[in-house]
């Protein structure tokens, strides 16, 4: 599970990128006969950007100095070193790899890119859009779940595999789940491009969604991946749920579903949702868990420093989520020695513990 600044994101799976100084300004061109793209953003006398082949997509790291019309930058990753030298708005200069061949690189401003795939993420940036330019997604098998029809897109550049759904629910709520869904799809292909392991080549080990539960009324699935991008301190992974009222198709959200008190939840991100996520929600699913787990919930051992605390309501104040048949999953988040905790699966809340009655529920 993702939780940046203390909310879990279940849009997405978050990988590191380059957090950029000053605005960005996307190059196209060519190294050698290879064509690429690259950001740069200059802050005083340091540059620091990114590029890729359009062979292969994923992400090279730059950084280096600035000085007049010069550029000289090097790639943690790769060990390129590029000499370049501003003329009005192109760049142009050389590429020397790790094992000293000189390649030459011309480079001017990118344009819109063209020939984007349908229902990109709306807050991809510039240089996000130009890694899906002229991509397609490849339909594979179909496949039938609980008498409802699904088949499976593949994108082959990645390998990033999503379903849709072709049949058992209303025809504007399906529309409607299958755009977000490609848009899901779309936004894990442009994560898998931005990591690039340390020596070069993928730094995503794991991305794929499993089978998705098809309720009458409710649609569910969980999205797992693991990472160990260059630059980053240690490999890490996530667990994301995503779930969907096939009635309206619209996204949930886990206070749609589980909130406690007799006052509306406040609204998301605020100071008052954070305080009520912490102060009132957490206690009280540890206290549902104990009902309904109380052997996984037992506090370990005094001196088991192994020991997964279920207990501390820390834990779960922003949890991963998701339906099934069996009732509500939450996924709790630990601190980065204890992440083997994560995520356990036997954490569900049966339908009967969020007061649904049979007919209510999804």
């Amino acid at each position: 599970m993702v939780r940046p600044t203390a909310c879990f994101l279940a849009a997405t799976v978050l990988l590191p990128t380059v957090a950029w100084a000053a605005p960005e300004q996307v190059y196209q061109g060519t190294v050698g006969t290879a064509r690429i793209v690259m950001m740069l953003s200059e802050d005083k006398a340091e540059i620091f950007g990114q590029y890729f082949y359009l062979t292969r997509r994923l992400d090279i790291d730059l950084s280096g100095s600035v000085r007049g019309q010069t550029l000289d930058l090097e790639s943690r990753v790769t060990g390129d070193k590029l000499h370049l030298t501003r003329s009005g708005a192109t760049l142009g200069g050389t590429l020397t790899t790790a094992k000293a061949k000189r390649l030459p690189v011309s480079l001017r401003p990118a344009g819109a890119p063209e020939g984007l795939p349908a229902d990109l993420p709306p807050k991809l940036n510039a240089y996000e859009r130009w890694h899906l330019t002229g991509l397609q997604l490849t339909p594979l098998q179909a496949e039938t779940i609980n008498g409802k029809t699904i088949r499976w897109y593949r994108e082959p550049l990645s390998g990033i595999r999503l379903f849709r759904i072709e049949s058992g629910y209303a025809a504007p709520a399906l529309a409607a789940v299958d755009h977000a869904l490609t848009r899901n799809q779309w936004q894990d292909v442009s994560a898998w491009f931005a990591c690039t392991g340390y020596e070069g080549g993928p730094g995503t080990d794991v991305s794929e969604a499993q089978k998705p539960w098809l309720g009458t009324n409710h649609m569910s699935y969980v999205w797992s991946a693991s990472w160990s991008c260059a630059g980053t301190a240690h490999p890490d992974f996530a667990t994301a749920g995503h779930s969907f009222d096939m009635r309206t198709g619209r996204e949930l959200k886990l206070d749609d579903l589980l909130h406690f008190g007799s006052t509306p939840v406040p609204a998301e991100e605020s100071d008052a949702w954070y305080s009520y996520r912490s102060k009132r929600f957490a206690p009280a699913v540890v206290a549902l868990l104990k009902r309904y787990h109380p052997d996984e919930m037992a506090k370990p051992a005094e001196g088991d420093e192994d020991g997964c605390d279920y207990s501390d309501p820390d834990v779960w104040d922003f949890p991963g989520w998701a339906l099934s048949e069996k009732g509500l999953w939450l996924g709790a988040y630990f601190a980065r020695v204890q992440r083997a905790c994560d995520a356990p699966d036997w954490a569900i809340l049966p339908w009967s513990a969020l007061g649904l009655k049979p007919g209510e529920r999804p």
